[in-house]
């Protein structure tokens, strides 16, 4: 099988050519336009540190924030910038204060290390984390909200839940959902990492307590650009992990976001590529929304290939795909010495024989199964999903497993 050749868009990234890419959810891949603005900075930041930090950076800051609000549908002064969505939890839960006997509630799709978060909170706060089980293979929304529900008792005080899960790529109602648990009294963070950029993201219409989106997935920034908003009324309850000096600056309106500013000297310019890199990705195929129908297009290509080859069905409706996909392998399972960065021999080998790269996964905790995982951007193209069907086929019709 010859590798087959990415997107004619590929030309703006740096993609190993020799490879297959299909990993984009993970760590996403920053387009060489939005690396050489980043040079840029730096550069400005070499020639003069001063200058740069002291009279530029946090003009540039505002600058950034207020075309990521204006992407994401909120103020800029409601949100802040953190290094990824598992920053932005970790924010929201170390600030928050639980009483002994509080549930803390959220479901089995959740991103691993959010789950080692809460379970830090709900041990330190001697309060009770309770995870509703999502079905999976899943049919519709309702089975999602109604999922929550149930596990909503009078002591749930706080759900954390997911725009788009990682482990299963499935799109969360959010706004629904939202509504739903607020209406129990409940206060709900959305982990979006996956959100800006994959889907059309109006934070404020979700209605939610806090928000943690990702830039460098799917807006394409430089690694370590993810942001926290949270909700006027909530500010007051949120504080910076890192106190610094701008935590005193008497900047009116700016005040709770502006204290999140400064954490030391380190390196903004991820954060400070966000106006240039929301722009181009949204010029590529003329508009943020052709963009998005090409990588879910793709996907569910690339997903309905891998099923036929597999002979399987499913586990979702295409109406709660984005530009991720899960499929079951028919594979056994077999427990990791540890699971984190743990590549499965399924990974490695169509990754050695075949240079594709892509994640294959163990969930849920209970009756794992083993998943592989599709992402699609714009650099891809569809005989790279063909090429990804054919060699899960040969792989399985050999029996190399």
């Amino acid at each position: 099988m010859n590798i087959p050749p990415y997107s004619p868009l590929a030309s703006h990234w740096k993609l190993n050519r020799q490879t297959t890419f299909l990993n984009h959810g993970s760590f996403g891949a920053c387009p060489t336009p939005i690396l050489d603005k980043q040079q840029s900075l730096r550069l400005q930041m070499e020639e003069d540190p001063v200058k740069f930090m002291v009279n530029k950076l946090e003009d540039l800051m505002w600058e950034s924030k207020n075309s990521l609000a204006k992407f994401t549908g909120c103020k800029a002064e409601n949100i802040v910038f953190t290094s990824n969505a598992t920053s932005s939890v970790n924010f929201v839960m170390q600030s928050l204060v639980f009483q002994p006997g509080d549930e803390i509630l959220t479901h089995n799709h959740i991103y691993g290390a959010c789950l080692n978060t809460l379970k830090v909170k709900a041990v330190a706060s001697k309060a009770r984390l309770v995870i509703c089980d999502i079905p999976f293979p899943l049919n519709n929304e309702e089975e999602i909200i109604r999922a929550f529900l149930n596990c909503v008792t009078p002591k749930t005080k706080f759900a954390l839940i997911d725009h788009i899960t990682s482990a299963t790529g499935i799109i969360f109602p959010v706004n629904k959902l939202t509504r739903a648990l607020q209406e129990k009294g409940v206060q709900v963070m959305i982990d979006g990492a996956h959100a800006p950029g994959m889907v059309e993201l109006n934070i404020k219409e979700t209605g939610a307590e806090y928000f943690g989106g990702n830039c460098h997935k799917w807006i394409c920034t430089p690694k370590g650009s993810a942001f926290l908003y949270v909700r006027e009324d909530m500010q007051k309850n949120i504080h910076p992990l890192i106190i610094s000096h701008t935590y005193d600056k008497p900047v009116g309106s700016k005040r709770w976001s502006g204290q999140f500013m400064w954490t030391g000297t380190s390196d903004y310019t991820p954060w400070l590529c966000i106006p240039e890199a929301i722009d181009f990705m949204g010029s590529l195929m003329g508009s943020w929304e052709k963009l998005r129908e090409y990588n879910r297009n793709l996907v569910l290509l690339g997903r309905n290939l891998v099923l036929q080859k597999l002979n399987a069905f499913a586990p979702s409706p295409d109406s709660m795909i984005g530009s991720l996909s899960t499929i079951q392998l028919p594979i056994p399972y077999e427990q990791p010495e540890y699971s984190f960065n743990y590549t499965h021999p399924v990974g490695t080998l169509l990754y050695s024989k075949y240079g594709i790269q892509i994640p294959i996964h163990m969930w849920p905790e209970k009756d794992t199964k083993v998943w592989i995982r599709i992402s699609a951007q714009a650099y891809n193209s569809p005989e790279q999903m063909q090429y990804l069907a054919g060699a899960i086929e040969e792989i399985f019709r050999e029996n190399k497993i």
